[in-house]
């Protein structure tokens, strides 16, 4: 087994951070719910596209560090030393945001899974040669087949069910809330403790 994980919003959680920098600009309401889906909802139903790109450039460059990992994503990787299954970060980010201030967002973000400890040899250890930002879809695609990929998780079903994801790899959706619909034609793991026990089960 070869794992590859997609990075925004599968191992980083930012819906506390977009809400609270949406309020911080008085965008929102205080009844729009701490979630980044309905911030951007809320947003685009005001015809507030603009704003919104401007968010994303804020949570995902200058601001990230005020992001959390969603819960359970450091036992999930101790797990996968333990099993000695390696894995990959691969995700799709640009270089810069589209608006607001010039941030190198692969930058801020390697240095998201740093402060973290995802480097840390004593804990998860990932080496920070397995971690890749594609600046395209299909690079991150091409990346996913480079690196041996056996199983892929990635919070957005529509990108597991690309015509070119890779063949043979196994796509999961990391779906902590369950919010996508039902009747996907793979795996939904329902959080990082939940994907820990089905790792248990196949590796």
């Amino acid at each position: 087994m070869i794992l590859g994980v997609d990075f925004d919003n599968t191992i980083v959680c930012y819906d506390p951070l977009f809400h609270q920098l949406a309020r911080e600009r008085d965008w929102i309401p205080a009844t729009v719910p701490a979630q980044k889906e309905a911030v951007r909802d809320y947003l685009r139903a005001a015809g507030r596209e603009d704003d919104w790109t401007e968010l994303q450039g804020l949570a995902y460059g200058g601001r990230i560090s005020e992001a959390q990992p969603f819960p359970g994503v450091h036992r999930f990787f101790e797990l996968c030393r333990q099993r000695e299954v390696p894995w990959f970060v691969i995700s799709h980010k640009t270089q810069w945001p589209v608006r607001g201030p010039r941030v190198d967002l692969p930058q801020a973000a390697r240095g998201w899974l740093a402060t973290q400890g995802f480097h840390d040899p004593q804990g998860i250890g990932l080496p920070e040669s397995c971690v890749f930002f594609d600046d395209t879809k299909e690079g991150k695609l091409q990346r996913i087949s480079g690196c041996g990929c056996t199983h892929f998780i990635d919070d957005l079903p529509e990108f597991l069910q690309l015509p070119d994801f890779p063949r043979g790899v196994e796509p999961l959706l990391f779906d902590p809330w369950s919010r996508r619909a039902t009747g996907l034609p793979f795996l939904s793991l329902g959080g990082w403790d939940a994907a820990r026990e089905w790792l248990m089960e196949v590796a």
